[in-house]
């Protein structure tokens, strides 16, 4: 078993000896793990199912294009590559968006802070003497402490603990709650994308139909996707990305007391 770097919230995903074995080209456009086929070419490859409804408006098929996706040769794999740095790039800006001072004001570095009260001194204290014994950084409960010095050192923190978690993860959890987070962020992140394909298959359904005097259905279905699209990007997602942000930290706070645990008794 070995990890790969994968730039997701946890900043890294484990690659089991199968994938290995099965990553045939994937390897060769970089999607030659869970985390880069699941928290990135998947994102991007759904945003494009948006266009299935303009092209059944307009009689076209859009099976072969996704086939072409699927069989990643060629222009396939060309675009399978381009499809997962969009997801990634539109995800992070979505993280920006929700935490303008990223990392410093992530769940995982926030909860560490003194002054946040999403968890209490007592359970911060517990998880302060874990990180001291685990990376040898000693976070204080500090009023006197610069911010600046405490946000870094905090980060500074994290960062050493994600290494030592590299080859700990024994459950897969906080792998898992990393991968939800990476597809969350990044197909929230091509709302922009995926909304305004739905937008200009609801306008181009029902110019034709209306040109046309074609049956009304085809336009009807398309509306109702377009106020679908635009529940899920502005209202329902950017929620959800914040809970499974939520959901990493607890796994990551987790893993930190197992690898503390391990520690001591070794």
């Amino acid at each position: 078993m070995r990890y790969s770097s994968c730039g997701g919230y946890g900043g890294w995903n484990r690659m089991s000896e199968s994938d290995n074995k099965n990553a045939s080209w994937l390897s060769y456009i970089n999607l030659s793990n869970e985390y880069e086929r699941r928290a990135r070419f998947l994102p991007g490859l759904l945003s494009f199912f948006f266009l299935a409804l303009p092209a059944a408006a307009f009689h076209e098929n859009i099976d072969g294009w996704i086939l072409i996706l699927l069989g990643g040769t060629g222009v396939g794999a060309v675009l399978s590559i381009g499809i997962s740095h969009l997801a990634s790039a539109a995800g992070n800006r979505l993280q920006i968006l929700l935490w303008p001072r990223w990392p410093y004001d992530s769940p995982t570095n926030q909860w560490l802070f003194p002054t946040n009260s999403q968890r209490s001194m007592q359970q911060k204290m517990l998880w302060y003497a874990a990180i001291k014994r685990v990376t040898g950084l000693e976070i204080k409960n500090s009023k006197t402490q610069e911010i600046q010095e405490l946000e870094a050192l905090i980060n500074d923190a994290i960062t050493a603990m994600r290494v030592k978690l590299r080859s700990f993860d024994k459950s897969g959890l906080l792998n898992a709650h990393n991968i939800d987070y990476g597809f969350a962020r990044n197909f929230t992140g091509l709302r922009f994308l995926w909304f305004s394909f739905a937008l200009i298959g609801c306008m181009a359904s029902w110019i034709k139909s209306y040109l046309a005097k074609d049956i009304l259905l085809l336009s009807m279905i398309e509306a109702a996707v377009l106020i679908g699209a635009f529940y899920l990007a502005f209202y329902l997602l950017p929620e959800y990305v914040r809970n499974k942000a939520d959901r990493y930290a607890e796994s990551f706070f987790g893993a930190l007391e197992e690898i503390d645990k391990h520690t001591r008794h070794n």
